[in-house]
């Protein structure tokens, strides 16, 4: 669940992918809120609704190193940090996803 590191390469929360997602405010606000928010690209999209994880469901790598970086890490981080060897600042090695979340919602609303 916490195998990325990196965030990929279409990443919302990767620095040069704000303008091309470019998510409502509310939106973001959501995600930086939720409990947990996994990767898109291990999301399952062709299952039904409530069966969405799929074979090897993965925390967004680029939104934890976020979240890390304003102390404010999510339900499913504090529990990893708390239960296992998962460490927030592995996360984002190459300083590709933003900096804060201000810098996030700013370039989303770049369009």
């Amino acid at each position: 669940m916490f195998d990325l590191k990196r965030p990929c390469t279409n990443c919302p929360f990767r620095k040069d992918k704000g303008g091309l997602f470019a998510l409502h405010p509310d939106r973001l606000a959501e995600i930086m809120t939720a409990p947990a928010f996994q990767c898109h690209k291990t999301v399952d999209y062709d299952a039904d609704y409530d069966d969405r994880a799929g074979d090897r469901p993965q925390q967004c790598a680029g939104l934890m190193a976020v979240l890390h970086r304003e102390g404010r890490p999510n339900q499913i981080m504090q529990i990893a940090m708390r239960i296992s060897d998962f460490d927030p600042a592995a996360l984002d090695p190459k300083g590709e996803a933003y900096q804060s979340i201000d810098e996030a919602l700013h370039a989303h609303r770049r369009r």
